[in-house]
């Protein structure tokens, strides 16, 4: 053989390896997994090779769901040149974290990271013009106007009000005929994360997280036994469970989850008369504080905190600090039970004529909690999307006794603590209104 010979036969097979390599890369689990070093299981290959216009992806904690997305997406953008890829969420925060992973991809792989023109904390441009860009939605979808899309990633969608979604979600794929993939936990069936769930034309992963080999039945079985059957189901299992018998269901709150106000608290004074209620808790529950403040529109949450483990008097303490800082008009505390000495040391450390007792009987908390119903009913409580404090809204459960009398509880492995101090804090609020007598 001539070395002429030889040569173009060395060409030849070089450029069959090249061409068959470039064929692969197309395949989006060769991709991951040679390029991007990410090792996915089976479910996830699966929906790494899904090329559905429309994904709905309801799948359990820890089921890596955001991971393989991430991947999928820096695929789509790196084969599909001058795209736009949008993650969109309720909060900056949680559109963040899947942006985060990508990042986390391009860092730890040099022909990603080659293939960069630009990034930003928000950003990132490819090199063949295609941008993937994380968003909020904001409450009314405004931050979102003015962009078309070739696909649309919602993440924890079940927290992004259904009207943003269809009043300025879905229009950006009008005249890209783009793709749309929803992914989140479970929550109330009355979303349109629950329909897309139940429509024959969405390809649907629906996934426990007992289906990632790396957890353990032990774990499983501990976090069942620590957070109650129905967080359980609904965290673990990925399922809808109904709340028919919430005092505070997830319908009802939804309405006043208002993603612009963050759920990552700062410790100031904001506009508006600033009220707190504290909850003590107990040897088993935390101690919560909820601070609100009041205008002519009605309440707006501005601080959550609870406290586990900790002796009471630092507890009181650190409340006193915070009521300072951010100048709380009134604190409402419960004085139930060890309350009373609670609200003795509050006295001595605190202005007195800022800290009111209530002491909690079932008539008494059937009132604080009907209170805060009505304002939730009538819109007038705006709402962070504090997963913390959602869930202690949404965990009280209740009973009605053959007088038409309240009974009030929560599940195993729930809490209610933080729940309690949002009532107590518009219930003292409440008493600031000109005529109004509040009976503790």
């Amino acid at each position: 053989m001539s070395i002429l010979t030889a040569i173009t036969k060395i060409v030849k097979i070089v450029e069959e390896t090249v061409k068959d390599t470039l064929q692969k890369l197309h395949d989006p689990v060769f991709f991951s997994e040679e390029v991007l070093n990410f090792k996915p299981f089976d479910y996830q290959k699966k929906l790494l090779h899904d090329d559905s216009k429309r994904i709905c992806a309801c799948m359990g904690r820890q089921t890596g769901k955001s991971t393989t997305i991430s991947a999928k997406a820096i695929h789509f953008a790196m084969l599909h040149p001058k795209t736009t890829t949008l993650i969109v969420s309720a909060t900056l925060r949680q559109s963040m974290l899947m942006f985060d992973k990508i990042l986390a991809f391009v860092y730890m792989s040099k022909p990603v990271r080659d293939s960069i023109a630009y990034h930003s904390r928000t950003r990132i441009q490819f090199k063949n013009g295609s941008w993937i860009i994380a968003l909020p939605c904001g409450r009314t979808g405004v931050t979102l106007r003015g962009h078309t899309a070739a696909l649309i990633i919602l993440d924890e969608v079940a927290f992004i009000p259904e009207e943003v979604i269809n009043n300025a979600v879905l229009p950006m794929i009008a005249t890209t005929d783009g793709k749309v993939w929803m992914l989140s936990t479970p929550y109330d069936r009355e979303h349109i994360f629950y329909k897309t769930f139940n429509d024959p034309t969405w390809s649907v992963y629906h996934l426990p997280s007992s289906v990632n080999p790396l957890i353990s039945k032990g774990f499983l079985e501990e976090q069942k036994r620590l957070i109650g059957e129905t967080n359980y189901l609904q965290e673990y299992e990925a399922q809808f469970v109904d709340d028919v018998n919430a005092y505070f269901p997830m319908t009802l709150i939804r309405q006043c989850i208002d993603p612009d106000l963050s759920e990552v608290y700062e410790i100031k004074t904001y506009e508006g008369a600033a009220y707190a209620g504290y909850d003590p808790g107990g040897k088993m529950d935390p101690a919560g504080l909820i601070i609100v403040t009041k205008n002519k529109n009605g309440y707006e949450v501005r601080y959550a905190r609870t406290w586990l483990g900790q002796d009471y008097t630092t507890t009181d303490f650190a409340v006193v600090d915070i009521c300072k800082e951010m100048n709380v008009e009134k604190l409402f505390v419960d004085q139930t039970g060890l309350g009373s000495p609670i609200l003795e040391h509050l006295n001595e450390i605190y202005q007195k004529e800022r800290v009111q007792g209530i002491f909690r009987t079932h008539k008494r908390k059937e009132e604080v909690l009907l209170n805060l119903k009505l304002l939730l009913e009538q819109k007038l409580i705006r709402l962070p999307n504090d997963r913390e404090l959602l869930a202690n809204l949404n965990c009280i459960t209740y009973e009605r006794s053959h007088t038409g009398n309240y009974y009030f509880k929560h599940g195993q492995g729930t809490h209610d603590d933080l729940a309690y101090a949002l009532a107590l804090a518009v219930w003292t609020a409440k008493s600031d209104e000109p005529g109004v007598v509040i009976k503790v």
